[in-house]
């Protein structure tokens, strides 16, 4: 108490005067933080602006897919999204048998294999396993996946064409932002490219031509009757 000032004229100066001291440096340090924030914002957004410009390379690999699996991809979505048939798992071939089936070929075509076509192969069969149920399923095909790939089930091993070709689609974008070495990256393209002929010559052989009502989606249609 013996600190307190007495109310008297003097002390109600002395506290308008400091009170106007502390409200200026208030403002001064408001205005010096808002400075402050717009700089950290602007240094933010040109660092993730000049992230972003080098995990995308503004010219993306171009590979081409032939007419007759544009009209696959074309059907396949149809299929799903439209009529509510799903392809039925397990597929025959599998994704693995295919590309065992594509190096086979090469193995008797040229009497010899290089590794690191093996090895774009084996990439590609691993990375279909991580990416199919984070990219490559549509809606109505997550319970379906949940079903036929139980713990320690590859998707490699039940899934066929239709749905790898979906990856070999995304491929481009999905390398971009992997920091792939240009040589590597052309190297998969050009393989990429030749894998996608070979799907085109067996196209019968490795794509269904007609997709089923899955279970739940018949159930409902039951219902629905009754």
């Amino acid at each position: 108490m013996d600190c307190l000032m007495k109310h008297t004229k003097e002390s109600k100066r002395k506290k308008d005067e400091v009170d106007e001291k502390l409200g200026n440096d208030k403002n001064t340090n408001a205005r010096a933080a808002k400075t402050s924030n717009a700089k950290g914002r602007k240094r933010r957004n040109e660092s993730t602006s000049k992230g972003k410009s080098e995990a995308n390379p503004e010219k993306l690999i171009s590979i081409k897919i032939p007419p007759t699996l544009k009209k696959q991809l074309v059907d396949d979505c149809e299929f799903i999204t439209h009529f509510g048939k799903l392809v039925k798992l397990p597929r025959t071939p599998n994704v693995n048998d295919i590309l065992q089936r594509y190096l086979d070929q090469r193995l008797k075509k040229h009497g010899s294999v290089a590794d690191s076509i093996e090895e774009i192969m084996k990439g590609l069969g691993s990375y279909f396993d991580k990416a199919l149920p984070v990219i490559l399923l549509y809606k109505h095909e997550r319970n379906q996946y949940q079903e036929a790939c139980p713990s320690n089930t590859t998707a490699s091993s039940v899934y066929g064409a239709e749905h790898f070709l979906r990856l070999l689609v995304k491929l481009p974008e999905l390398m971009s932002n992997a920091g792939i070495e240009k040589e590597t990256m052309t190297e998969i393209q050009e393989q990429t490219v030749d894998f996608l002929r070979f799907l085109q010559r067996n196209h019968n052989a490795f794509f269904l031509s007609t997709y089923h009502v899955h279970e739940d989606m018949e159930n409902k249609n039951n219902k629905r009757g009754e």
